[in-house]
């Protein structure tokens, strides 16, 4: 496959975005670093392309490549890399919690069995690390819809929510559940990690789980998923 012969300075636009994601990413590898204040100026970036894309967009190419060439690659960087940094913005930082955990061997994939699970703690600061660090979870940048006395964390971006809450209400007097595929796996990994584990025990549907308890004493069931 040949490519048609172009100047280097055509390559060098056409890949720009790919360039500066890429750049942006590295940097937010850096917990320290926060990407958040880049929205604004990245949506106003996008709204100001907008306008000479659509405008040279209509008229006749002539001596217009350049400048079309230039104004498309700005665009699609802008709006691009704004839903990037806006997905990621639901947490606190772009990277995921404490990456040595995080090897194939050493992982631990649990999924939550409900929209949301809620947890009642007397302190959410100083319990968070423990959920983030031990669990892998990652918490949001921004608190429960009308309830400020809670923080929210995640897996994933688009999975279900835990939440760690100080006020006893709702769904906060039962003992929380996660699900796991490998049950003795799960519990090997807990337990490499620091976590104060129970013994694996069978409940009498023949499912297999073990408690774990988070820095407050709170149980919560790590339970076979089938």
């Amino acid at each position: 496959m040949h490519l048609p012969p172009h100047p280097v300075w055509f390559w060098l636009i056409l890949v720009s975005p790919l360039l500066i994601w890429l750049t942006l990413w590295m940097v937010a590898q850096n917990p320290k670093v926060s990407l958040k204040p880049l929205r604004p100026w990245l949506v106003a970036g996008t709204i100001v392309f907008l306008i000479p894309y659509v405008f040279l967009d209509v008229v006749p190419t002539g001596g217009n490549k350049i400048a079309r060439l230039a104004v498309e690659a700005a665009f699609y960087t802008c709006l691009c890399v704004s839903f990037w940094v806006q997905r990621h913005c639901m947490f606190d930082t772009l990277r995921p919690p404490n990456a040595k955990w995080y090897s194939r061997r050493k992982s631990a994939e649990f999924s939550i069995p409900a929209p949301s699970l809620r947890i009642l703690v007397r302190d959410i600061d100083s319990v968070t690390p423990w959920y983030v660090e031990k669990l892998g979870l990652r918490k949001s940048a921004k608190a429960p819809p009308q309830e400020p006395c809670a923080a929210t964390f995640r897996f994933k971006a688009d999975g279900n929510s835990v939440i760690l809450t100080t006020r006893s209400g709702f769904q906060t007097g039962k003992t929380p559940i996660l699900f796991a595929k490998k049950i003795g796996r799960m519990r090997d990994v807990m337990s490499a990690r620091g976590v104060d584990v129970g013994a694996i025990e069978q409940d009498r549907q023949g499912i297999h789980y073990f408690q774990i308890h988070d820095p407050e004493g709170n149980a919560i069931e790590v339970v076979e998923e089938r």
